[in-house]
């Protein structure tokens, strides 16, 4: 079973292909993007995973809305690159470094080392709880991530698995406003993706 499979699994969430323009986006950035990005924007949208973690979707219209309008940002203010040191930002073929996948709640990030002239496949997720913690490396893939972040309580500082009876994938444009939809949502024990 792969580890996208897992994450629906764990979830509860309901596949619902959508049609994303990968040609477009992946024309711009000079790279192909990892499959198991693909698979999860193009069967799950984007959404918090266990109300936590939101998966970037490849388009949108502000500059942190998607991936590709948050790479356009970076491209065009040089001088924030810094913020990400000992790494680069990703600047496209030639120009390998961070591309931003995924945010939190609490100011974390979430990169991959992408490099063009490499097999996004082996691409290690870079990732810090926010921009003055240290920056953690992990040789995996971004739904293997994922899933541990969900599912290990040791997988620390990033595992969420504590924070609720069972993971969940809030999905895009559904907001948690009171104490009882959160419980709805986080203590639920059915495989129903919806409360």
């Amino acid at each position: 079973m792969s580890w996208m499979q897992r994450i629906v699994e764990v979830t509860g969430a309901r596949p619902e292909p959508r049609d994303i323009d990968w040609t477009s986006v992946e024309a711009e950035l000079g790279t192909t993007l990892p499959t198991d990005y693909r698979e999860l924007c193009s069967l799950l949208g984007g959404g918090y995973y266990s109300g936590f973690l939101r998966l970037v979707r490849p388009l949108g219209d502000a500059a942190t809305d998607s991936l590709l309008s948050s790479w356009r940002w970076h491209q065009a203010r040089p001088e924030y690159a810094g913020l990400y040191a000992p790494y680069d930002l990703y600047g496209g073929p030639g120009r390998p470094g961070l591309l931003c996948w995924g945010d939190d709640q609490t100011e974390g990030e979430y990169y991959w080392l992408a490099n063009a002239e490499t097999d996004p496949a082996a691409w290690p997720v870079v990732a810090r709880k926010d921009g003055v913690e240290p920056w953690h490396r992990y040789d995996r893939s971004l739904s293997e991530f994922i899933y541990h972040m969900l599912t290990n309580r040791d997988f620390k500082p990033f595992t969420v698995a504590a924070t609720t009876a069972r993971p969940f994938l809030l999905p895009e444009g559904v907001q948690i406003t009171t104490v009882e939809e959160w419980n709805a949502w986080a203590n639920r024990t059915d495989r129903d993706p919806k409360p």
